[in-house]
């Protein structure tokens, strides 16, 4: 399965910690302007943490462990 192939909020592990999949959007990013990139979301309790990747990454191939896939 390819990261461009997965459904909004299925989990995936990526550097140890569970992160779900928000979907392409457009972020602002201060001196860029807005880009379109792909999101992941992690729940930390206290606070969301976000990892972002360019859209080439969408063609990358998961990496099944377990039941759960983790982005290598």
């Amino acid at each position: 399965m390819k990261v461009k192939d997965l459904e909004i909020d299925q989990e995936v592990i990526i550097n140890v910690s569970p992160y779900k999949y928000k979907g392409i959007q457009k972020v602002h990013f201060t001196g860029l302007g807005k880009v379109q990139k792909i999101v992941f979301e992690a729940n930390l309790g206290n606070r969301f943490d976000y990892k972002y990747f360019d859209l080439p990454v969408g063609n990358k191939e998961l990496k099944e462990v377990g039941d759960k896939l983790e982005l290598k």
